[in-house]
């Protein structure tokens, strides 16, 4: 292993060794202000991103290049450079864009490649997206997308819904590590922190050949922010506060950047708490938080064309309420006292070994989440005396589940490049999911006598496992090609993976214990083997296929195939949750859903139009759904390989500068869900939705978006579910241009959502029963220093 180490150190360096350095600003060309992350891309050996100072360098051979310049908001420039026996230094000028023309690198497919050019059904949102929005979590930032939905679990968590698929159908990675933890009101996408994304790349379809099981409706993947090299020694940062009506929601972020040409670092960190949200009918309970993240980055180029990066986050919150259900009684207070997600990573990346073998790269990660409820339900049972029972008054003082979920996450992937025109890329992606988990029910029995007096009390604590503790293995193999089939003008991508899948079970005892006024008893009346020890197996495969057709510069047609699956996850094969009437239970024995889908394209970009849409087919085989059944002789809903069902729609965004920097904007997204087995509606659909908006400038200080979100009807529901009206309501946003304060830049951001305060219901949160009516009219503000 040292002797292959040893070899390639060393021809990486002979490489190395005849190689000039390209150096260069990036400026603004009406502001002249330095442009920050611009992609700088000569071939896929040869790139880098400009820093905080505009700058870049890339070490290259002699020769002369075509050189691409792109960034989100700037026309991409395109030029030549010639690299002799002298350093070359250069200024570049991007031209800005009223109009978001998709330049921008996105690396979610394991690749380097602008958002335009990819086969599938992309969307990105920027760091700016974000800051000028008043976001708690991710899916509200998210729902601005066509095709995206919220999924309401409450105002800290909340899901997404693409294309009418949620929770177990999306893959949610942050800097391409899985967060993997239980789907069932998990807030999963609330423990990240919102001031340290640099993007959100979204990939909307199937897509299991690039990161395996549970991509059947897409991929969302956090990009964090990460620290640039520098020139010389140089530190900067940026401090944000923001302020929040609706909640009266304040926080507080920083982020601090240091280093110089060979080591880079980043430390960020944020605070923020809120009470209870106000709607137009009123307070919704159980709605307030406190959370605060810190993180860290560490970037070191040890030798040339060799890169180590380190990275650690911590997220945690405490008191985060959760809005009642069907399943809490209305007095009740149920809260997060203690949620958790702590992340750490290494990843090494080697450089241009060779004019084929591009980069090699290797990570791994560890995450570790911790999850606690607390429902308090203020419920009092009194229970009749019988011949031979005294009266009872039982007092359930509260329900504690709580668990422990760890992710071990191994990546390892090499780039090659053949013949100027094939992209290559095969490599090997384990990861897997350990759960402990319990659940403790505390009740105080109280004897009563004849006359209603406490004869005696008994404080009793339950234990049980809804879960048993369990573990989930994925080990991928897969091949990606991106290939020019004819220059400029037809590509095709195709990826091709296998996943063998490993679940593993312990036997689980129901009760678990009982504690009676202390005394622990590890045998209570009743106890039973609820689900012995258990192994699966569940191997699969998936593939993709994708054409892009470029007619000319500004219109492109894509076609995509995919067959996509989804192993069924611990809770839909183990859960028992006891909810009196009924129980609700798992199946050992569930099968993989498969997805076959096509998606069809067309994109149409100009300096003054840009039209996105997309049509899309998928059909599932081996559904799981619960079905009424019988476990250990009561009623129960058990998981169950129900059959086929469809889901068809489009997607569309348009975007049209009509004049200066005068921008009209539409958004439009309708899904279908049959159920085609039963022939009924599939549940949780989004009905037929879109936004209209207008962004302008004002004397060169201000930018003003104004628009509107419509959401139609949904009377097409399955059984169980409310039928929802339509609605629309009305949004205002400002931001001035950064000015210069001393040695700082300032930056503003302001506005009112909800104008109106209406009274309304998302059909997704009203499907749960968690959200009654979202969050009234909130004025916002935010302030922004840069140093």
């Amino acid at each position: 292993m040292n002797k292959i180490f040893t070899i390639l150190l060393l021809v990486s360096q002979i490489a190395l060794s005849q190689n000039f350095t390209l150096q260069g600003r990036i400026f603004n060309s009406q502001t002249s202000e330095p442009i920050e992350k611009a992609f700088v891309f000569i071939s896929y050996s040869y790139f880098d991103y400009s820093n905080n100072e505009g700058f870049f360098s890339i070490n290259l051979p002699r020769g002369k290049y075509n050189i691409k310049i792109s960034m989100l908001g700037y026309k991409t420039l395109e030029t030549s450079v010639s690299i002799d026996s002298e350093n070359l230094i250069q200024n570049f000028y991007l031209e800005p864009s009223p109009i978001q023309l998709d330049n921008v690198i996105v690396t979610t497919d394991r690749n380097i490649s602008l958002l335009r050019n990819s086969t599938y059904s992309k969307s990105i949102i920027s760091e700016s997206d974000i800051q000028e929005k008043p976001v708690i979590s991710l899916p509200e930032i998210m729902k601005n997308q066509p095709g995206i939905s919220i999924v309401r679990d409450g105002i800290w968590g909340s899901e997404i819904n693409i294309r009418g698929l949620s929770r177990e159908n999306v893959v949610t990675l942050i800097d391409g590590n899985r967060i993997v933890t239980s789907t069932d009101i998990s807030a999963r996408l609330a423990m990240i922190d919102m001031n340290d994304i640099e993007r959100i790349e979204i990939i909307k379809g199937a897509s299991s050949s690039i990161y395996g099981s549970g991509a059947t409706g897409g991929i969302v993947n956090i990009i964090s922010k990460s620290p640039k090299y520098y020139e010389k020694f140089s530190f900067n940062g940026k401090v944000a506060s923001e302020y929040n009506s609706v909640n009266n929601l304040s926080v507080v972020s920083t982020n601090l950047y240091g280093g110089n040409s060979f080591i880079t670092g980043k430390f960020s960190g944020s605070f923020r708490k809120a009470d209870n949200t106000k709607t137009p009918k009123g307070i919704l309970k159980n709605s307030q938080f406190e959370d605060f993240s810190i993180s860290s980055s560490l970037n070191i180029i040890p030798l040339d064309n060799h890169r180590i990066k380190f990275d650690y986050q911590l997220f945690k919150a405490e008191d985060v309420g959760i809005p009642g259900s069907s399943l809490f009684p209305n007095q009740a207070d149920v809260r997060y006292p203690e949620e958790k997600r702590q992340l750490i990573s290494v990843g090494y990346d080697l450089q241009n070994l060779s004019e084929v073998i591009y980069k090699i790269s290797l990570k791994y990660s560890n995450q570790y989440i911790r999850r606690k409820v607390e429902n308090i339900p203020y419920t009092i049972q009194n229970v009749a005396a019988t011949p031979t029972t005294p009266a009872r008054r039982i007092s359930v003082l509260k329900i504690e589940p709580e668990a422990d979920h760890y992710n071990n996450n191994l990546q390892f992937h090499t780039n090659l490049f053949f013949a100027e025109r094939i992209n290559l890329i095969t490599g090997i992606d384990y990861w897997d999911r350990k759960y402990n988990g319990f659940r403790q029910r505390f009740q105080k029995i109280e004897v009563l006598n004849a006359s209603g007096n406490v004869t005696s009390t008994t404080n009793r604590i339950i234990a049980e496992k809804p879960l048993p503790d369990s573990k989930m293995k994925s080990l991928g193999l897969f091949v990606q090609s991106d290939t020019y089939i004819i220059d400029n003008k037809l590509f095709l991508m195709s990826g091709f993976r296998f996943d063998l899948i490993n679940i593993e079970g312990k036997e689980t005892l129901n009760p678990l214990y009982e504690i009676n006024n202390g005394v622990l008893n590890p045998k209570p009346a009743g106890q039973k083997i609820l689900w012995r020890e258990r192994n699966a197996v569940d191997n699969s495969y998936s593939g993709n296929l994708g054409f892009r057709y470029s007619f000319n510069q500004n219109l492109d047609l894509t076609l995509g195939l995919s067959y996509a699956f989804r192993s069924p996850s611990l809770e839909e094969r183990f859960q028992f949750i006891d909810l009196g009437s009924f129980v609700r239970v798992g199946n050992p024995d569930l099968k993989s859903e498969l997805s076959k889908s096509v998606d069809f394209g067309a994109r149409y970009y100009s300096n003054h139009l840009k039209i996105i849409s997309s049509i899309f087919y998928n059909k599932f085989e081996n559904l799981v759904s619960e079905l009424p059944g019988k476990f250990d002789g009561r009623d129960a809903r058990i998981k169950t390989n129900i059959g086929e069902a469809r889901l068809y729609g489009f997607d569309f965004r348009t975007e049209y500068n009509f004049y200066s920097d005068y921008v009209t904007y539409v958004n439009l997204a309708y899904v279908k869900g049959d159920d085609l087995t039963a022939k009924s509606d599939l549940p949780q659909i989004p009905p037929l939705n879109g936004m209209i908006g207008y962004k302008m400038g004002l004397f060169d200080i201000v930018q003003i978006d104004i628009n509107s979100t419509l959401f139609a009807e949904q009377n097409k529901v399955a059984a169980g579910e409310l039928k929802t009206p339509g609605y629309a309501i009305f949004n205002l946003y400002l931001n001035t241009n950064p000015f210069s304060l001393f040695n700082t830049k300032l930056r503003f951001f302001a506005g009112v959502e909800n104008i109106l305060d209406k009274a309304y219901r998302d059909h997704l949160s009203s499907t749960r029963g968690l959200i009654k009516l979202e969050p009234g009219r909130n004025i916002f503000v935010k302030v922004a220093v840069d140093f």
